[in-house]
């Protein structure tokens, strides 16, 4: 139900821009997910290929998990390697499609690997180019929907947009 929530403020803050900006966006607004929110800053230019990542805000339940706030460091040093591929293929999609997309991952917890959905929004200073990201995360509690682990760690799976409803796990988050 996060996401779904989270989804739907992000969609009404658009308004009939592609995208909203972070000053379109209170906190308090979305309080029941801030726990698992994340805010990347996203720099990018023409002599650049590869865009740069600052977290900007890391939420509490996230940092708990990686036993660091991590809060104004580069995403190139976030702590798990695995997580760090798949957040870095899905933000790129975002910055090139300028649309919404989620993604399943597994995120340990002491010993145990715990199954999540991964939404990416984008958020725009100037209305046209992306320059932050709106992340949010939701664990999978229903065990037939979680995937297979060992599949994902092969070839990531996203979920454009525009496919949202398609997919039996992420259909029952966010529709």
């Amino acid at each position: 139900m996060t996401l779904k929530k989270l989804h739907n403020y992000w969609s009404k803050k658009k308004e009939q821009r592609p995208f909203p900006a972070r000053k379109d966006l209170d906190p308090l607004d979305f309080h029941y997910a801030l726990g698992d929110v994340s805010l990347i800053d996203v720099e990018q230019n023409e002599n650049t290929p590869n865009p740069i990542y600052k977290v900007r805000l890391l939420g509490s339940n996230i940092q708990e998990r990686i036993g660091s706030s991590f809060s104004n460091r580069n995403l190139d040093d976030f702590p798990e390697q695995g997580s760090l591929n798949k957040m870095r293929i899905a933000y790129r999609e975002v910055l090139k499609t300028g649309e919404p997309l989620a993604y399943p991952s597994f995120f340990k917890y002491g010993e145990k690997e715990q199954p999540f959905v991964c939404c990416i929004w984008p958020l725009s200073s100037d209305g046209k180019k992306v320059d932050m990201l709106l992340c949010c995360r939701e664990q999978i509690f229903n065990k037939a929907l979680v995937p297979d682990q060992c599949h994902l760690s092969k070839e990531p799976e996203i979920w454009p947009y525009q496919q949202w409803g398609t997919s039996p796990l992420f259909s029952t988050l966010v529709h």
